[in-house]
């Protein structure tokens, strides 16, 4: 009974020190994931066409893409990317952010203008996903 014990750990401390071996191998066909972070925050004004107070938004964003080159890409047209998103949410209206999907369906039209600003430069779109990090709206 006590040699069965001493295999049951010596086999359970080589599994330990062999733990991060595995853990270490990664399927090679996975896709790569790099986030970039747009800074400074975005910040813009919204919902001028009541004619009342100006109302203000501002918003972190992290773009995913898949490879170093859309990363360079980005990084070289960074202006272009900032003010195609800038002028959205500068066409945004109170009602349109109140909504229950309002924040998402702005996310979605966010990353449609980033990537139409970058395909229009480097004939890709390079943007895989663009994500709201911090959303923030003073109304």
């Amino acid at each position: 009974m006590g040699l069965d014990l001493f295999m049951l750990r010596v086999a359970f401390l080589l599994m330990l020190i062999a733990w991060p071996v595995w853990a270490e191998k990664s399927d090679p066909k996975a896709p790569k994931v790099i986030y970039w972070e747009l800074k400074p925050s975005f910040v813009a004004n919204f919902g001028s066409e009541t004619g009342g107070k100006l109302k203000y938004m501002k918003v972190d964003i992290s773009l995913r893409m898949s490879n170093d080159q859309a990363v360079a890409a980005v990084e070289a047209n960074q202006a272009l990317v900032r003010h195609a998103i800038v002028m959205l949410f500068s066409r945004q209206t109170a009602e349109d952010l109140a909504r229950p999907d309002g924040q998402e369906l702005l996310r979605q039209e966010a990353l449609k203008v980033a990537q139409q600003a970058i395909e229009k430069e480097t004939g890709a779109p390079q943007i895989d996903d663009l994500l709201f990090t911090n959303f923030i709206t003073q109304r």
